[in-house]
């Protein structure tokens, strides 16, 4: 008896059906040749492998990009991870700037070096030192990673700069987590490849967790061989979410851009702030850097109070509208004082050396948010805390 495979109810709807299954099956021989060996035609084999789901968004990323091709991944440490593993070898040399996300740092400080890969790192505080620092490693280094903007002082890097410092064949990878397209088209500045953890601006409702690689098809090969291998993989139902997002990610960045620049030229303009980083602002160290790479600066702000770590702690307390919480583009505003959160486990000099005062804050600015309630709850918490209603003010 002939077994009856179910077939889609409808093939004419405009949203594609979401792909839950871990398996697929094949009707007989031939179409295991077809599907399997030759790929011929398509077919799935494991839910590790592949799901279709997963390839319509991966297209969407890739077009969003301007890449040859791209992966999802369960987060975007493991589209990071996947990829140092797919591309570096034994002996290999790697550049990272030192203000790099500090997960990131801890794979080539702790993770690579168990397998012989050689790590260099240097500030990218000084634009020029770091290229004169990559070029004179010309010749040695088969890597040189970037992030770009680093938090939490969101400092840039001349990536065009320090690809012909590299010359064409060192692999360039890039972090572009805070500044997704159309803030920035890492590809067209000489990146092979580009990293977003799609939790934050790519999905942009802080409801599921994954990461994305993008860039050449000769390098995106590579990684998914590892990722077909070691599993780092989304559900179909994620990919279906990060899907929907894409639709109004261009909306989403509009909003922020505009909300980030309004707050930062205010917390700018306070007495209680000794310094605002933010691309935006001329003020920022990279802010000619800014003018030539990014088309808007998002909704991140880092600044720095003239208070204690103790009186930090009050302003952020007493504020309402943000939740304190570790995250950004989601809808909703989020903050958190550095030096308790991210950096919590740092020591004072730790602290110096990575430049992070103890009244460092990380504002990022939720679309489903008014600017002008921000600003007024950020006024009431910093004037109070100033005012020495909160204690006295540090001098």
């Amino acid at each position: 008896m002939t077994k009856q495979r179910p077939q889609d109810a409808y093939t004419n709807s405009i949203e594609s059906p979401t792909y839950q299954s871990a398996s697929y099956y094949f009707n007989n021989a031939d179409h295991v040749k077809d599907g399997l060996h030759n790929r011929s035609v398509p077919a799935g084999r494991y839910g590790r492998y592949s799901n279709p789901t997963w390839i319509e968004v991966e297209n969407k990323l890739s077009e969003l990009s301007g890449a040859e091709s791209s992966l999802v991944f369960a987060s975007g440490m493991a589209a990071h991870v996947t990829a140092f593993l797919a591309l570096l070898e034994a002996g290999d040399e790697v550049v990272l700037p030192s203000e790099s996300y500090r997960q990131v740092r801890n794979v080539f400080h702790h993770i690579l070096p168990k397998f012989g890969v050689v790590v260099h790192e240097f500030s990218i505080r000084d634009s020029e030192a770091f290229i004169e620092n990559v070029a004179a490693l010309r010749g040695r280094i088969k890597l040189v990673h970037l992030e770009m903007p680093s938090s939490p002082h969101m400092y840039l890097i001349d990536v065009a700069r320090v690809r012909a410092a590299v010359g064409p064949d060192v692999i360039l990878t890039l972090d572009s987590s805070f500044s997704p397209p159309p803030n920035y088209y890492a590809l067209q500045w000489g990146v092979d490849l580009v990293l977003f953890s799609a939790t934050k601006y790519l999905s942009g409702h802080g409801d599921i967790v994954a990461g994305v690689a993008s860039g050449r098809e000769e390098l995106i090969e590579k990684l998914r061989w590892y990722r077909d291998t070691t599993g780092p993989i989304v559900d179909g139902n994620t990919a279906f979410l990060l899907r929907r997002s894409l639709y109004t990610l261009q909306l989403r960045m509009e909003r922020v851009n505009a909300m980030g620049l309004e707050v930062a030229r205010f917390l700018e303009g306070h007495p209680a702030v000794e310094r605002v980083y933010y691309n935006g602002l001329e003020s920022h160290p990279h802010f000619k850097l800014a003018q030539q790479y990014l088309n808007g600066f998002g909704g991140v702000i880092t600044f720095e109070l003239r208070m204690s770590e103790e009186q930090t702690a009050e302003v952020v307390d007493r504020l309402r509208v943000p939740f304190m919480a570790s995250n950004f583009g989601a809808p909703h505003t989020l903050i958190e004082q550095s030096t308790f959160f991210t950096y919590f486990e740092y020591s004072d000099d730790e602290l110096v050396s990575i430049g992070v005062p103890r009244g460092t804050v990380r504002l990022a600015l939720g679309y489903s948010n008014e600017v002008a309630d921000i600003i007024k709850d950020l006024d009431q918490a910093l004037s109070h805390v100033l005012s020495g209603a909160g204690g006295s003010a540090a001098s």
